[in-house]
């Protein structure tokens, strides 16, 4: 009764807090936050999006007074559980993105929301990055990196977060705000809570006082080791404000909340080489290991041979061989200041490589090349997701990572490699960060039945004895305790290690209301409760692991759900009542359906490829099947697409004049309609003077046909005629595909779920291009990159128009290019045909200053969209303007519909870029 007294008065008291609108309630939303990286779940009572350090100052305060358990959330690609609650879940909004770069990128102060490679990105152009480099970084967020202290793959030990910590900005339980970059905030810290800090200093001279224990916390700091609070804190530092801070660093959220991080940063080499090559097995390979750490190389990944099995393909350009599965490679990274210490470095190395014992074999010898360099890193990168890909129905994948002494580094994988057969894990993986001997297992996991369940508890039980006990090793080099660890800390620290943490905990939390259960544990089943079910939901999406990975690419990411979000939605559903899936449904229409962009950008981030908006577009057309009207809708556009166009046309005069006359008819939230587009010509000659030596087809998609530009945007002709004057001033004789307004590349039924009419049409148009262009011997044109990307695998050869205006047009003209900064926006289609390299290039030649708003990926116009689900679009969009320079006046693009969302959220005109080129550039002589 009392905990629901406690409960109803926190509700009670929130409506201060927060608006509504950020508490999220229902229990579809409710399920989709109800798992992270990881292979446990549990589903919150609420969760908050907070916007503001003093929203969650206040939401601290309440829940301390309610004895109300919160868990703090970042991007949630914890792999241990460390992100989940039955509780309160308490996310950030896109608030919380402020970089900082300090010092001439000596130093960076990133709030909890920034995402670690966009830290890199802004840090790039001086040369510098943050030492902890996770594979997830395209993904994790700065408040998670640090809360776990995740290392990654260069990062080791000595560029992680605790030991490239400057400052700390926090929260703790009490509601306290520290900042230890004001001295103004540490004094009154100091102040208010002396009694805390002494009590912390009495804790580390109690640590000092104890030479067996101090001796043993420095034995357990001699490898990679995450597992548990970083008690090492209360030996490398006496001032208790930093030892509190350093506590901070890998605490997963249970000793308060990170709203700030200021990090040293490390260099970028200037000079970098990658090689990969061959050992017979591990123990050659980890004897070489000692002699290339002193070499000062920056990574060695260790790939068993099962791992080199499962990437086969991505090995196909190195060898034909079959990997025995008793091979080894290791992927060896060398950084230096410039080209001749490379070389001398590659040149020893090399020949180290060569002289050893037992020679390696070179699958690729040392490679300054960019992409030769990240071909080879996309080897190690995908041995986690291979296996994802091929797990049975219904299982999930486990990684664990631990780290063993250098010198026992190849007994070690032998014995873990022998563990994981004798419990059944043939398809099992071990690959890892060699020089600190930490290395992750990979294998799939069922928890459907009992006796699944006491396999994984065995197996788990036997890897605590391997590491803990016959080489004393560490749990956890770099992926935090979380749940699954939790419950041998006592195996890894021993009673006095254990007291301690408990302490520190009570100090720090001592109504243990911060992610409980987490870390410290009393039950030792821990592992084994709260474990996730993944039953099938359909063929394109059931290779899901709930990485996350998608997430930041996903336009509706902050308004609904995220790709990741809609899968395991539907995944929890399939465990609750029938009245909770009816509901669940029900809220599905809006939030995974109708909601979601469908332009697949998810799957340029998914490490096993899952594209979700094409699984959404066979939701919708499943849907289609089940209606009357709208089938036979499609048919008639279909048959008659001029038609259709034209009252499409009709339709978006009459609302420009009730934008301008009467507003108060339409949807407020409706974008500025366009005005109608010219009507093309059927064909447009070359320029009197200039002379032909090229001909072109060129196709007017549906949305150029339906949409112009304002003459008040400098746009005094249509894109076709823009096209066509650039054409000329290249000598190239520009022909308009005939009848082109029945054409259509069927994009508008298939994102509808017609597939069939998307089908037929596309098919009609390849026929008439093949046919404009005699057989492929003319380039053909499309004038969007959404069409073009339909028309990619079309007999004749198609040519997205950025591409054709790079590869034909631009090298025939001079180019006097702007001054000022240049707004660029990527289409999804653009990213998916080229990952945008044609519009990027074209975009340099017309200006050196090209600026890519950071975190805009999809807009999410998405053909109509924009029109029928504006918030989509404007939540897209929300950082744009504020990402753009005051100075970027002009901006760019290549899909006319995108362009409308864009000039709507970002005060400037956005247009095709051909408009500037044209507008920069003369014939050249």
């Amino acid at each position: 009764m009392r905990a629901q007294q406690q409960w109803q008065q926190f509700e009670q008291q929130l409506a201060s807090v927060l608006p509504a609108s950020r508490c999220v309630r229902d229990l579809a939303r409710r399920l989709a936050f109800s798992t992270d990286a990881s292979f446990y779940h549990k589903v919150p009572k609420l969760v908050l999006q907070v916007a503001t350090l003093a929203e969650l100052q206040a939401i601290v305060k309440l829940a301390q007074s309610c004895q109300i358990a919160l868990t703090f959330r970042a991007a949630g690609t914890s792999l241990s559980g460390q992100a989940i609650s039955d509780s309160v879940l308490v996310i950030l909004t896109p608030d919380w993105q402020r970089v900082e770069i300090l010092e001439q990128g000596a130093a960076v102060r990133l709030q909890a929301g920034v995402i670690g490679a966009e830290a890199n990105r802004q840090l790039a152009p001086l040369g510098r990055k943050i030492g902890p480099d996770p594979a997830s970084i395209n993904s994790c967020k700065v408040a998670g990196i640090a809360a776990n202290n995740a290392s990654g793959m260069c990062c080791g030990v000595k560029h992680n977060s605790y030991h490239t910590l400057q400052h700390l900005s926090f929260v703790l339980a009490d509601g306290t705000h520290v900042d230890t970059a004001d001295a103004d905030s540490v004094q009154a810290f100091r102040k208010s809570h002396a009694q805390l800090l002494e009590q912390l200093a009495a804790l580390a001279q109690q640590v000092r006082d104890d030479a067996d224990f101090s001796a043993a916390i420095t034995q357990q700091y001699r490898l990679k080791n995450t597992m548990g609070y970083g008690l090492n804190a209360f030996l490398d530092f006496t001032d208790p404000l930093d030892i509190l801070t350093h506590l901070f660093i890998g605490s997963e959220g249970t000793l308060g909340f990170i709203e700030a991080i200021t990090y040293r940063t490390v260099a970028v080499p200037a000079a970098r080489a990658t090689g990969l090559y061959l050992f017979a097995n591990s123990h050659a390979a980890c004897a070489m290991i000692p002699a290339l750490r002193e070499s000062g190389v920056d990574a060695v990944e260790f790939m068993d041979g099962r791992s080199l099995q499962s990437v086969a393909h991505l090995l196909a350009p190195y060898t034909e061989q079959q990997m025995p599965a008793q091979a080894v490679a290791l992927l060896i990274d060398i950084g230096r200041a410039d080209e001749v210490e490379l070389q001398q470095a590659t040149t020893a190395i090399g020949a180290l490589l060569a002289a050893a014992e037992v020679a390696a074999q070179p699958l690729c010898a040392f490679s300054q090349d960019a992409e030769r360099s990240a071909a080879l890193w996309n080897i190690r990168k995908g041995l986690f997701p291979a296996v994802g890909a091929v797990r049975a129905s219904g299982t999930t994948v486990v990684i664990e990572d631990v780290a063993f002494p250098l010198e026992q580094l190849a007994d070690a994988v032998d014995d873990l490699q022998q563990l994981l057969l004798e419990h059944g894990y043939s398809e099992a993986i071990i690959f890892g960060h060699a020089l600190d001997g930490n290395v992750h297992f990979v294998f799939t996991q069922s928890f459907n039945t009992d006796a699944e369940v006491q396999r994984y508890a065995d197996f788990m039980a036997a890897v605590n004895h391997l590491v803990t006990e016959r080489y004393r090793g560490t749990l956890k080099a770099e992926h935090g305790t979380g749940r699954n660890m939790a419950p041998y800390l006592y195996a890894q620290w021993g009673g006095k290690g254990l007291a301690l943490m408990q302490q520190l905990k009570q100090l720090l939390d001592p109504q243990g209301i911060l992610n409980p259960g987490v870390i410290l544990n009393d039950d030792p089943l821990a592992h084994l409760q709260d474990l996730k079910q993944l039953p099938a939901v359909a063929d394109p999406v059931d290779a899901c692991i709930e990485c996350g990975f998608c997430e930041p690419q996903c336009p509706s990411l902050n308004y609904t759900l995220s790709p990741r979000q809609r899968i395991a939605l539907l995944r929890r559903a399939q465990h609750r009542s029938a009245s909770e899936r009816a509901q669940i449904e029900r809220d599905f229409q809006h939030l995974g359906i109708d909601s979601c962009a469908a332009t697949g950008l998810c799957a340029t981030a998914c490490p096993v490829g899952i594209n979700t908006g094409e699984w959404v577009q066979q939701l919708r057309a499943e849907q289609q099947t089940q209606r009357t009207l709208a089938p036979a809708v499609a048919k008639w556009t279909q048959a008659h697409l001029g038609s259709s166009l034209a009252i499409a046309r009709f339709a978006l005069g009459a609302g420009r004049q009730l934008q301008r006359f009467a507003p108060a008819l339409l949807p407020k939230d409706l974008p500025r309609l366009p005005p109608l587009a010219a009507a093309a010509k059927p064909s447009t000659e070359s320029r009197a003077g200039s002379v032909v030596t090229d001909k072109a087809i060129y196709f007017t998609t549906c949305p150029n046909r339906l949409f112009g530009y304002d003459s008040e945007q400098g746009n005094a002709q249509s894109l076709p005629a823009t096209v066509a004057e650039l054409c000329a001033k290249a000598g190239i004789e520009l022909q308009l595909l005939s009848h082109s307004a029945e054409h259509c590349c069927g994009q508008p039924w298939q994102s509808k779920g017609f597939p069939a009419q998307a089908s037929s049409k596309r098919e009609q148009l390849e026929v008439a291009l093949w046919q404009a262009s005699e057989q492929g011997r003319y380039p053909v044109i499309i004038d969007a990159s959404p069409c073009a990307l339909q028309l990619q695998h079309a007999q004749v050869k198609t040519y997205e128009l950025s591409e054709f205006l790079l590869s034909y047009v631009a090298p025939k003209l001079d180019l006097t290019p702007l001054s000022e900064p240049l707004a660029l926006h990527v289409t999804c289609s653009s990213r998916h045909l080229d990952n945008g390299r044609a519009l990027r290039q074209l975009a340099q030649l017309c200006s050196s200053q090209v600026v890519e708003p950071p975190s805009v990926k999809c807009c999410g116009f998405a053909g109509d969209k924009g029109f029928t689900t504006p918030e989509l679009n404007a939540s897209a969009l929300a950082p744009l303007a504020r990402e753009l320079p005051a100075a970027c006046q002009h901006a760019v693009s290549n899909s006319r519909t995108c362009e409308i969302g864009l000039t709507e959220h970002s005060g400037r005109a956005y247009q095709h870029i051909a408009f500037l080129l044209n507008q920069i550039s003369t014939r050249s002589a």
